[in-house]
């Protein structure tokens, strides 16, 4: 039985903004550099001691690409691709090796998912003084259905760094809690990445925006149906934007699933929007950490600079732990 003092992250406390001059200064601000009109007018108008642009490999940006950033505005280079190296270099660049006097805030925008599961655990284990995450939907993805986050080949499929669990030698009952989003050949790699899993797919609803939803199921029809049709699947909707309640989706069906006949190996899967991402680390570190639990990802060599047009709504989530 869970306790409520192990679920009270799962209590809905995101806050739209609507006005930044509203939102409280913070010590710290961190940013994903990339082209998307929403990450620039947030990393613009958050208030803040310091704001850090991190320069990650994957977008490839030139010299010449990074000469545009306005003077005064303090980048972070020559960060490595893994992404346990990239926030641990990444933190000691910026000086912030010791968090715990430091109010800090993230945006996870322009930040990859495997990103954002790492800067929650350092975060937690180093205990800021606080964390608050930023995200900031789009008005519209650039081309609707065949918008494409990654480019070219998938590098691999493997664990994400820090969340890779204990791996029980049965395979009989593992299961697969895949979140459905728009890059269709990552859902192809992962699913394949544990074949024989029962398939467990948690969608974006309410989405982003109703088209996104529409989009987005557009995309699992390409996943080869053989791939998307294991023995076992299970469809469950959940919110887009709250990653609360992601956690809360999340936990339910993974206790479901252990009271259902049990599980060997629990693999987590992210693949639907950053906020979605959140939520599955969320839950993770507080409920699987120490089990037979991990998160896989398929890792695309690069990604798109610029995947949307617009400035949606803007979210803050308070992180507790």
């Amino acid at each position: 039985m869970i306790s409520l003092s192990e679920i009270s992250y799962l209590i809905d406390s995101k806050e739209k903004i609507s006005n930044f001059s509203h939102v409280d200064k913070v010590d710290v601000f961190i940013s994903a550099y990339n082209d998307s009109e929403r990450v620039k007018h947030v990393f613009a108008s958050v208030a803040a001691t310091v704001k850090f642009w991190w320069i990650l490999p994957e977008y490839g940006y030139s010299k010449e690409d990074l000469d545009k950033i306005p003077a005064g505005e303090v980048k972070i280079e020559g960060l490595p691709e893994n992404e346990a190296d990239l926030v641990l270099q990444g933190v000691e660049k910026s000086g912030l090796k010791d968090p715990t006097h430091l109010s800090i805030c993230i945006d996870i925008t322009g930040f990859m998912r495997p990103h954002i599961f790492m800067l929650l655990k350092y975060f937690k284990t180093l205990k800021a003084k606080s964390l608050t995450i930023l995200y900031t939907e789009p008005e519209r993805y650039s081309r609707g259905a065949d918008t494409s986050f990654s480019l070219k080949d998938i590098q691999d499929v493997r664990q994400v760094s820090g969340y890779e669990g204990i791996h029980i030698p049965d395979t009989n009952k593992d299961v697969l809690l895949l979140g459905v989003g728009y890059d269709h050949q990552l859902m192809g790699q992962a699913i394949r990445f544990k074949e024989g899993a029962r398939l467990l797919q948690l969608l974006s609803l309410p989405s982003l925006a109703a088209d996104m939803y529409q989009e987005s199921l557009v995309r699992v029809d390409k996943v080869d149906t053989d791939e998307l049709n294991p023995p076992g699947r299970t469809e469950q909707f959940c919110s887009a934007n709250d990653p609360f309640l992601v956690a809360a989706s999340a936990s339910k069906l993974y206790h479901r699933e252990q009271a259902n006949g049990g599980i060997t190996n629990f693999y987590m899967c992210p693949l639907a929007t950053k906020p979605q991402a959140l939520g599955f680390a969320l839950f993770y570190l507080r409920e699987l950490a120490d089990t037979a639990s991990s998160v896989i990802f398929p890792f695309p060599r690069n990604y798109s600079k610029k995947t949307s047009e617009g400035i949606g709504r803007i979210w803050r989530y308070p992180i507790e732990f």
